[in-house]
Order: C-alpha cells, then structure tokens, then sequence
C-alpha cells in the first residue's frame, strides 16, 4: 500500500479545507489498505487446488493413498502461506463483485463511524478508497446524491482513477475532493456562521 508522506497528507488536508470554505458542506477522506482479510476465498482455492493437482498421482504413480494425502495436506499449507505472503495474486484471486461489496460495505460502515450523517444540515461526504481492491466510492445523505446526481458523482471518481492510473495518488485524492466541493457548493453554498464540524485529515484505516 502506498504509504503517505507528511507533505501528502499536508496536500489533501489543504484541498478538503479549500473546499469547505466554498461550501457549507463536510469532506471527510478515507483510505483502507482493505476492506477485508478474504479468508473464505483463500481457504476454497487452497483446497480445492490442493486436491487437484496431486490427484494425476493416483493415476500414473505408485504412491501409497497415504502419501498422496500427505502431499495434499502439505500443499494446502503452502499455498496458504503463498496466499498469505502475496496479497497481490491473494486479491486476483477474489472475485471483483465480492471485493466491491466488502469494500462498499466499509465504506458505508465508515461515513457512520466518522459521523458524517451528522452535520448539521446533513451535508457531509465522505471519499472512501480501498487500495487493495482498487475501489472508490463517495457516500453522503440521499438528499445530496439526488441535488448531485449519480452521472456527476461518477465522473468525480472517473477522475479520481485517472489520476491514480498515471501515479498520482494524492492528486487524485485533491482532484476528486476539489470537484466534491464544486459540486456541493452549488447546492449548499457557504454560510457565514459555518463551522468545521468534520476532521480534515486523512484518515487511515
């Protein structure tokens, strides 16, 4: 996972309070190394390749029963702990649909746990990013999902992997919330006796 530098962290933090002093809206930005062990897959395809690919043996060898269990057993075991050691081919592995639910599931679970349904005008959003599983979600009230509309919301993450894809992680995050306060600030315009409600750093999860 990339690890944010001290000027990183700087960067994003300055971009959600740029944003917020154009709107009386809260930005709060989130990012999971990921949003779940996936042991359940791991332990199906250790098995299941442990009880093919030994089984030819059975076939074209002179091996004991016994011993061919053994060799299954043992390859169980390490191909958990190849599994475990490479979290790259572990998530390949996955399949996409159940990483972006565990990873909208988190993200969810995160806007409660950040308390971002409770501003005061319910106008808070949070910019949730799942490393592992390359996922991007922006969660805020319904009533803002439908002032913004889900085409506009779509094209901020559109922007975001972009920005991500060509290696710049951190001005995806500032591209994405500068767009989230544009986008916000049409509908809820900054207010005189505004105040910071939300943290303003990145949280690291």
């Amino acid at each position: 996972m990339h690890r944010f530098t001290d000027a990183e962290r700087n960067e994003i933090t300055a971009a959600i309070q740029s944003a917020e002093s154009r709107t009386s809206g809260e930005f709060v930005a989130v990012v999971a190394r990921a949003s779940d062990t996936y042991r359940t897959p791991a332990l199906l395809w250790g098995a299941g390749l442990a009880l093919v690919l030994p089984a030819p043996l059975l076939l074209f060898s002179h091996l004991r029963a016994l011993d061919i269990y053994e060799l299954q057993l043992a390859a169980f075991i390490a191909l958990l702990l190849l599994f475990e050691f490479l979290p790259g081919l572990h998530m390949a592995l996955v399949p996409r649909g159940l990483r972006h639910a565990r990873a909208s599931r988190l993200a969810h679970a995160q806007f409660y746990e950040q308390g971002v349904q409770l501003t005061r005008e319910h106008s808070g959003v949070l910019l949730f990013v799942s490393m592992a599983e390359r996922y991007v979600e922006i969660v805020a009230d319904k009533d803002i999902h439908e002032k913004i509309g889900e085409q506009r919301w779509q094209a901020i993450v559109d922007g975001f992997t972009a920005r991500v894809a060509s290696g710049d992680l951190t001005g995806g995050f500032v591209t994405a919330i500068t767009a989230c306060g544009a986008a916000m600030a049409e509908h809820y315009p900054a207010r005189p006796d505004d105040t910071d409600e939300l943290s303003d750093g990145l949280i690291e999860i």
